[in-house]
């Protein structure tokens, strides 16, 4: 989703994730000394989230206006304004626990790079997690670009992952990858 289409529907995807939240952030059991990579995290919504749970997080967004959100006031928030698939070619993923995708993914352009730095660089036990469209979802991307579970799973557990917990939302779902 573009910066402005996200900002047209900011209090839609607002509502929307605040009725998400719970059960995200309970199926990712996070813990104190985790350390969450968000990435796509547009307006900080889930990083603030995780930063009241967490050691620390990293969110990483293209858009660096969308880092003027009070969602970023925590001092645990580290923003990186870069494209994800610039970003990898100099970093990975190595200090995570978790890596966060809510409603991203589908949009990467580099998605098999992602996944070849994300299975290279997390840790065994690690997780991938990700909120996505389901395929039945009235709006959102074009269902060219959406995964089902299913293909999902074809995608990311070649690259050394099992899938660990899935949740099913109205027009979305939760699931979660562990690095095997």
């Amino acid at each position: 989703m573009d910066h402005e289409h996200f900002m047209q529907h900011q209090h839609f995807n607002n509502a929307l994730r605040t009725s998400m939240v719970r059960d995200v952030l309970k199926a990712m059991q996070l813990e104190m000394n985790d350390v969450v990579f968000d990435v796509g995290s547009g307006d900080g919504f889930y990083s603030s989230e995780f930063a009241k749970v967490c050691k620390a997080v990293f969110s990483i967004d293209e858009y660096e206006k969308n880092f003027e959100s009070q969602n970023y006031a925590n001092e645990k928030i580290k923003k990186i304004s870069q494209s994800v698939c610039e970003w990898i070619k100099k970093n990975d993923f190595s200090e995570a626990t978790h890596v966060f995708f809510s409603n991203s993914f589908h949009d990467m352009e580099c998605q098999d790079e992602i996944l070849s730095v994300l299975s290279k660089s997390l840790k065994k036990g690690s997780h991938f997690d990700l909120v996505e469209f389901n395929l039945k979802a009235l709006f959102g991307p074009p269902k060219s670009i959406r995964f089902s579970k299913e293909m999902l799973k074809d995608k990311v557990e070649p690259y050394g992952f099992k899938e660990v917990k899935y949740v099913e939302f109205k027009d979305h779902y939760f699931i979660s990858f562990e690095k095997i």
